[in-house]
Formats: C-alpha cells, sequence, structure tokens
C-alpha cells in the first residue's frame, strides 16, 4: 500500500487521506528517521507504528523471504535499479504489452519497439509525476503537441521514464523505408535480421541469446502498432516481427503474434512508445546520450540490396 501510494502521490493508512508529490520510494525510505517533515508523505512516513519499522530493517533485505523479493515473485512491485540506486514500483496491471512506433529524422525514420511490463504505470507516470497534458480532439499522448517545457521535463527524467515504462527496447534507424524501391515487408524482415545476424566470430552468441530474449518477450504478446507502415498493415508489421525474432539455425521456432487493432487514441503502448521514440529523436538530434541504450552492430549486408541505404540499432534491456 505504501509503495503504490508513494507512486500515485496518495495514501490513506486508516488515519485520513494523505496528499503529496508522488515518487518512487526507496526501500531505505521506509526505515530513515525524519525529524522535520518537508511534506504530507514525510509525516506518513513518520507516524508509522514503530513495530512496522523495527520489523522492516530485519525483513526487507531477508534472502528469499524478505519483503521486498516476495513482492516481486508475487508481482506486487518491481525493483528497478537507476543510476545505482533501487526503487520500488507497484504493479498497476500484470499483462506485458509491445509499443510500436516511428519518428522522422530528416529522410531517415527511427522505428521504436518498446516492452511494457506495465502500461498503466507507465501512464501514471506520464500523468502524476511528469504531468503530461493529453491532445485535446482525441485525448492521448503525443510527443509532437506537447509544448518545450513538458518535452523538457521527459528529456530531463528520460532515463527514469524508460526504465519505469519498459523492460526491453530495440531502435533501428534507417533510410530505407523512405525510399521507393522493393517493397516495405521485405524491407521490415532485413531490417530486423540485421540487427541480430552477423559478426558470428566476434559476437555472434550474444547476438542470438538476444534475438531468443526479445522473442521471449514479444511472442504471444499483445503489440500496439499504429499504421506507421503503409502499405504494409499493423497485422503484417507484427507477424513479421515475431516471425524473424523466432528464426533459428534449423528454421523458425513456433511463433504466435497477436496484433491489438486499436488507434493510437485508444492504445496506451502506442502512447508510450509515441512519447519515448520523440524523446530519443530529440536527444539524438542535440548529440545527447540516450543511455541505457547500448549500441547493436548492423549487418549491413541485410540491406545491401538497396544502394546507398543506412541502418543503425540499439537496445535496452533490464538486467
Amino acid at each position: 500500500m505504501i509503495v503504490n501510494g508513494a507512486f500515485q502521490g496518495k495514501l490513506d493508512l486508516g488515519k485520513g487521506l494523505h496528499v503529496f508529490n508522488p515518487r518512487l520510494l526507496r526501500p531505505y525510505d521506509l526505515l530513515k528517521k525524519i525529524d522535520k517533515p518537508q511534506d504530507d508523505f514525510d509525516r506518513l512516513i513518520s507516524q508509522l507504528d514503530q513495530r512496522f519499522v523495527a520489523t522492516a530493517k530485519s525483513e526487507m533485505y531477508r534472502a528469499a523471504k524478505g519483503w521486498i523479493e516476495k513482492a516481486v515473485v508475487e508481482q506486487e512491485i518491481r525493483l528497478l535499479s537507476i543510476d545505482n540506486t533501487q526503487y520500488l514500483v507497484p504493479r498497476l496491471t500484470r499483462t506485458r504489452t509491445i509499443g510500436i512506433d516511428t519518428t522522422s529524422i530528416d529522410r531517415r525514420r527511427l522505428i521504436g519497439i518498446f516492452v511494457i511490463p506495465d502500461d498503466n504505470a507507465g501512464a501514471a507516470f506520464f500523468d502524476k509525476h511528469l504531468r503530461l497534458p493529453k491532445t485535446h480532439n482525441h485525448a492521448e499522448w503525443k510527443w509532437s503537441k506537447l509544448n518545450g517545457f513538458h518535452q523538457s521535463a521527459i528529456l530531463k527524467q528520460f532515463n527514469v521514464a524508460l526504465r519505469v515504462c519498459c523492460e526491453a527496447a530495440l531502435l533501428i534507424d534507417t533510410d530505407i523505408l523512405s525510399s521507393g524501391k522493393g517493397h516495405v515487408k521485405d524491407k521490415l524482415t532485413n531490417l530486423v535480421e540485421g540487427c541480430f545476424s552477423g559478426y558470428e566470430t566476434s559476437d555472434g552468441e550474444r547476438r542470438k541469446q538476444l534475438r531468443s530474449h526479445f522473442y521471449s518477450l514479444m511472442n504471444n504478446t499483445p503489440v500496439h502498432c499504429d499504421s506507421d507502415f503503409t502499405p504494409v498493415s499493423p497485422e503484417d508489421v507484427v507477424r513479421t516481427l515475431v516471425r524473424q525474432l523466432a528464426k533459428i539455425d534449423s528454421g523458425f521456432d513456433r511463433f504466435t503474434p497477436v496484433n491489438v487493432p486499436l488507434r493510437s487514441h485508444e492504445s496506451i503502448p502506442i502512447q508510450i512508445a509515441d512519447i519515448l521514440a520523440g524523446a530519443i529523436k530529440e536527444l539524438r538530434i542535440n548529440g545527447l546520450s540516450i543511455q541505457p541504450f547500448e549500441d547493436l552492430w548492423f549487418d549491413r549486408r541485410k540491406i545491401r540490396s538497396w544502394k546507398g541505404s543506412f541502418a543503425k540499432a540499439a537496445y535496452f534491456v533490464t538486467k
């Protein structure tokens, strides 16, 4: 209840409603001594029954059976590590989803594929922590509709926002989707393949494991994809993506693509993907870091049939 209340910005433990600025709770926050409370949350913590605090000191970090580990195993919370500090985030839903979005950078397109463990928590972070406004016509979050102040708020907390919203992500920056030559479906197939093939002697095993990991996250998982890949339908985009991730040495593992036919204003995962992709574009344009993303060498052999084509990839997975 305390972790959830801290994240949502309000909590009632039976002695009246406490309202405060929402925050990511650190385990230590439940144990620290507060002589001069700064807000209603500090006052709430300072009023906790000392028996709870005394028990927490031994229970919280106990191996295997401690409160934190049990809550993670039972999917009540997620434990995030941000800049070497642990934070507790409540699980508001337990259904993993995928959000896919694209954004233009000059003549290139940035494809963002985001694995979202809890879209309700992501929405709460946008709403309560960053206070992002939605559009007026169809109520949704869109990067292009945010003013400079709200865009800056996301950029300043990009590392935190990404980790709260995602457990993994794949980025592909390319110009081949803008070329009139070739079928978009073939280009998508080769772009995904280029992220995980090649470099067999130097990096082959890691790339194979990375493909397998993304396959385990995305197979039989609801995928939300906007109509950004015309003339290829979102359903075919999802099938192409999951099929290529299912590729193994002797063919393809059994795969089940799950497309969710919702428009952007109906889909929280698409809106999360839109905001994150927009932030990544802005960071790259300004030459800033997009940590915790790591570069993923792209196998250029997969796009050599489109002469002069460019592709660059990066990925993020929770450790």
